[in-house]
C-alpha cells in the first residue's frame, strides 16, 4: 500500500489517487486531462477537495481577508489600459476594446506555513502530478515569493473582464460556491503563437465563438487552463458569499520572478519595504 503523507489528505483520493502515480485510474486521469486541455485547453476535476479540507482552507482564508489587497481598473484582453492604447488599430476592434475589472488579491507572502493551501502547494506529489498532465518535465514551482500562491477574493459586484493569461498555464482550486453569478467563461484556442486570430477573439467577445465553455465556480472543484491561448473572463458574483479561489502558479525555469514593478503594482506599497530589504531575491 502507498503512504499517503500528509498534504494528500486535503485531496478526495478515493476519486483521485494521485499519490499513487502508478495506479491504473491515475494514468487514467492523466490522460483524460491531457486529452481535454488538447481539444479545449481546460480540464476541471469535480470535488478535487473533499468538504472537510473545503472547511478548512475557507476558515483559514477568511482569517487572511483584512490582508486582502483590492483592485480595480480597466483594460484590455490583453492587458493594455487605455492610456496605452494603440490606435493604429480600426474602432472596435479587439486590441482597442477595455472591460472593467475589479478583484482582492492576497498574495503569498501573507499566507503562514500554517495555511492547508501552503502545505498542498508544497507537496510534491501535487506538482508532479502536474507535470505529467501538462507534460512539462520538469516542472517548478513558481519562484516568487509575492506570486507562487495567491487567493483571489471577488465579492459582490466583482468581476475579472476578458483577457488572456501571460503563462502558459493556471491552476485554480476554488474555495467557495457563490450564491449567483461567479462563473468561469473560456473562448477555447481562439489563438495560437503564429496568429493571434482577431477575428476569433472579436467573435468570442460578441458571442458567437463556437467553442464558448461557461462552468460555474463550485467549492472543492480544481481548474488546469491553458490560458494564453483561450480568453476568458469571470462573471459578475452575486449574493453574500465571496468568490475565492486560491491561484497556484507553476513554471517551466526554476528561478522565475515578475520583477519588482509589476509586484508592487499587484500587491500595493506595502511589498516596496520588503522588496528593498532584499525580500524575493533570487539566490
Amino acid at each position: 500500500m502507498v503512504e499517503i503523507p500528509e498534504p494528500a489528505t486535503f485531496i478526495n483520493l478515493a476519486r483521485y489517487p494521485i499519490h499513487d502515480p502508478g495506479d491504473d485510474a491515475t494514468r487514467a486521469l492523466i490522460e483524460r486531462c491531457r486529452g481535454e486541455l488538447e481539444s479545449q485547453a481546460f480540464t476541471v476535476l469535480d470535488d478535487f477537495l473533499p468538504h472537510e479540507a473545503v472547511a478548512r482552507f475557507w476558515d483559514e482564508s477568511m482569517a487572511l481577508s483584512d490582508l486582502t489587497v483590492r483592485r480595480e481598473k480597466t483594460r484590455s484582453a490583453y492587458l493594455d489600459t487605455p492610456d496605452e492604447e494603440d490606435t493604429s488599430w480600426p474602432q472596435g476592434h479587439p486590441r482597442r476594446q477595455f472591460f472593467h475589472t475589479s478583484w482582492g488579491v492576497v498574495a503569498d507572502d501573507l499566507i503562514p506555513d500554517s495555511h492547508g493551501l501552503r502545505m498542498l502547494y508544497a507537496w510534491e506529489g501535487l506538482t508532479a502530478f502536474f507535470s505529467e498532465v501538462l507534460q512539462v518535465r520538469p516542472l517548478y514551482r513558481h519562484a516568487d515569493r509575492f506570486q507562487a500562491l495567491n487567493i483571489n477574493v471577488l465579492t459582490p459586484g466583482d468581476e475579472q473582464a476578458w483577457h488572456f493569461d501571460d503563462m502558459d498555464f493556471v491552476v485554480l482550486l476554488y474555495l467557495t460556491t457563490p450564491e449567483a453569478g461567479g462563473e468561469l467563461e473560456c473562448a477555447s484556442l481562439v489563438r495560437n503563437d503564429d496568429d493571434p486570430c482577431y477575428d476569433k477573439v472579436a467573435r468570442a467577445f460578441d458571442g458567437t465563438y463556437a467553442q464558448l465553455h461557461r462552468r460555474p465556480s463550485v467549492a472543492g472543484t480544481l481548474t488546469i487552463m491553458r490560458g494564453n491561448h483561450s480568453v476568458h473572463r469571470v462573471y459578475p458574483v452575486e449574493g453574500e458569499t465571496p468568490r475565492l479561489t486560491a491561484v497556484l502558479a507553476y513554471d517551466r525555469v526554476p528561478d522565475k520572478y515578475e520583477g519588482d514593478a509589476i509586484n508592487i503594482q499587484m500587491y500595493g506599497e506595502r511589498v516596496r519595504e520588503k522588496i528593498e530589504a532584499g525580500f524575493n531575491k533570487p539566490e
